[in-house]
């Protein structure tokens, strides 16, 4: 029984120096790794601490569990003293009492087992999470992916482009606007020409082939930019102002954003990172060195910023198979009700806190005015000019519509031309539902 536990206090001692040196590899992990990963080198020491607590628990239960058998074997060693001396103790019942013990011990022991080996594997899967977050720097990023970044030269001026697939990069379509060729530089100075095969003004992305690269270029892999959350700490890898494989460290500021920068009619993501010109079209990566856009300057609106990965995949994936893609058209145009714009617009009629997008405009010959969508009306008052609501828009195929943001995210990713769509409207103080079969939204011109 004894050696039982004196097995058991081994393997206690083992996961304890196992949890020791994690949490002095913590202390120096905090040390190296950026601001970024503070976060998850904390949960991951609560956890170790979370742990020691577990570790403690049983280690009291052994020590109980140690000084019960040592009660035990006395009252054992009693018993068989009045046995010895003939006194009145049946030998059957001492049998038993004995089996009993030995039952009790063993099965204690068997519970203590399993305590420990889901304690090991607790550490086990500890120790990995920590050798992943080792390997999640931006250094290390830069490394795995830089030979896949790529300086873009045109007649009209120069960007960043990366690997995507077998001998195409994926850049952004206004570093390549008015050109059908050019000139890619790679990593190692060697250059090939490029032919831009298709582009989308409407989300930037354009589609490049190549007839060779490195070997060592290997294609990117685009993430889920769905996983992306506000605080989330990305790296550029780009050229900017022509110096080759520069990155820059930030995080994401604003995911969904809408942007006032024509043709782009796609939410983006903003950015608190440095993006100087002849970095657009470069990659924007996670720690996993995953893409989650590509990056964007944006002088023009002030900060800069990237289109989202699952849109540029979305679109990439019809330009090399089509040499197109299409965005919905629903033809009309709407307003995020506020209690501001409410006032500013001196809405009639309506809750001062209604939210939802108020239709004001809806194009002739459109799927907006086949659907009988209405927009509001001016009307003059005593005291000016005003006017009455038109339809509220309240969701789209059931996903809550509270801004143009939500509307255009939504729309976005899920909806396509000639795929019914069902609108969930405020009219005249009724909740109704309407059906709208965009088209595709007419091409781009400049």
């Amino acid at each position: 029984m004894f050696s039982r536990t004196a097995s058991a206090a081994a393997v206690i001692s083992a996961v304890a120096l196992v949890l020791a040196a994690i949490s002095g590899y913590f202390v120096n992990l905090q040390e190296k790794r950026t601001e970024d990963l503070n976060a998850e080198v904390t949960f991951l020491r609560d956890s170790v601490n979370q742990l020691n607590g577990r570790l403690q628990n049983i280690e009291a239960e052994i020590q109980n569990l140690a000084w019960g058998t040592f009660q035990l074997s006395n009252q054992i060693n009693r018993l068989t003293e009045m046995a010895a001396l003939n006194q009145s103790v049946p030998a059957q019942i001492l049998i038993e009492l004995i089996s009993a013990v030995n039952q009790s011990l063993t099965s204690k022991l068997i519970a203590l087992n399993r305590s420990l080996t889901a304690l090991e594997y607790n550490v086990s899967q500890l120790s990995k999470e920590v050798a992943a977050i080792s390997r999640q720097t931006p250094g290390k990023v830069y490394e795995k992916v830089f030979k896949s970044v790529v300086v873009i030269r045109t007649a009209l001026g120069q960007g960043s482009g990366f690997v995507y697939g077998e001998n195409l990069i994926l850049t952004n379509w206004h570093v390549v606007k008015g050109v059908d060729v050019a000139d890619v530089q790679f990593y190692d100075q060697t250059r090939t020409t490029a032919y831009v095969l298709a582009t989308d003004p409407y989300s930037d992305v354009a589609v490049l082939k190549i007839d060779r690269k490195p070997a060592d270029a290997l294609p990117l892999i685009l993430g889920n930019s769905s996983d992306i959350w506000i605080g989330e700490t990305v790296v550029a890898i780009g050229n900017p102002l022509g110096l080759t494989g520069s990155l820059s460290l930030g995080v994401i500021s604003q995911v969904n954003r809408l942007l006032d920068l024509y043709p782009i009619i796609v939410p983006v993501l903003q950015l608190d990172i440095t993006i100087a010109p002849g970095s657009s079209g470069g990659p924007l990566l996670n720690l996993d060195g995953e893409v989650i856009g590509i990056t964007n300057a944006g002088t023009s609106v002030g900060f800069s910023f990237a289109i989202p990965s699952n849109i540029v995949r979305k679109v990439a994936t019809d330009l090399i198979s089509k040499g197109y893609y299409q965005h919905p058209y629903f033809g009309f145009s709407a307003i995020t009700l506020t209690p501001d714009t409410i006032k500013t617009y001196n809405i009639l009629d309506i809750d001062p806190y209604q939210t939802g997008l108020m239709v004001i405009k809806v194009e002739s010959n459109t799927p907006a005015e086949k659907a009988g969508l209405k927009a509001w009306t001016r009307v003059r008052t005593l005291t000016g000019y005003a006017y009455k609501p038109g339809d509220i828009i309240l969701a789209v195929d059931g996903k809550r519509t509270y801004t143009t943001e939500d509307w255009f995210a939504y729309v976005s990713m899920n909806i396509s031309p000639n795929q019914k769509v069902v609108l969930t409207i405020l009219r005249e103080g009724k909740t109704i539902d309407v059906e709208i079969i965009p088209t595709a939204r007419p091409p781009y011109r400049d």
